[in-house]
């Protein structure tokens, strides 16, 4: 039986490096997407701006409602080469979340393919798809699989008085 599991598991991440490079053979990148679904039920103020870039992109500031997605999409260089960081900060009532999101072609298989999601929540941003578990060992190696997973990446820091006091001035003059 555990040889079973092994070779499927082998099947699975071959099968998978084949379809990456199968699809993304004509530019030599692998294309990929970061989904952001605002996530802040039962919230008194639920909206949420955030704003992400990386060297080659800013999407500017989006303003997020409960249950609204917003997604862009982006190439990383093929077989792990290269990676593609964007740096998003969020600013809700809840106060400030900084995420810095690494992606590289081999994240495929933690992202449930090439979209990679994450959740605005009330108490944080969370990274939701999978992560990689070594449940036992074959034969002195161990084998690692992969099952679903939510991760809280960044929690909220509450508003410090000092940029309070600056939103304050802003909105109702000084």
């Amino acid at each position: 039986m555990a040889e079973k599991m092994k070779a499927l598991v082998i099947f699975c991440l071959v099968f998978q490096v084949i379809i990456q490079t199968g699809n993304s053979a004509d530019s030599g990148d692998v294309d990929f997407s970061i989904l952001i679904k605002n996530e802040m039920y039962n919230v008194d103020n639920p909206s949420v701006f955030y704003n992400c870039r990386s060297s080659k992109k800013d999407i500017g500031w989006h303003k997020s409602v409960p249950s609204s997605e917003f997604q862009w999409e982006f190439e990383v260089p093929q077989f792990g080469n290269g990676v593609m960081v964007h740096n998003c900060r969020f600013r809700s009532s809840a106060g400030t979340a900084n995420v810095e999101i690494r992606t590289l072609s081999t994240t495929a298989m933690l992202c449930d393919g090439q979209t990679c999601k994450y959740a605005i929540r009330p108490n944080g941003i969370y990274f939701i798809g999978y992560e990689l578990y070594s449940p036992y060992a074959i034969f002195g190696r161990y084998i690692e699989l992969s099952r679903p997973a939510e991760k809280l990446v960044e929690p909220w820091k509450p508003w410090s008085p000092q940029q309070l006091k600056v939103m304050h001035r802003t909105q109702h003059g000084p």
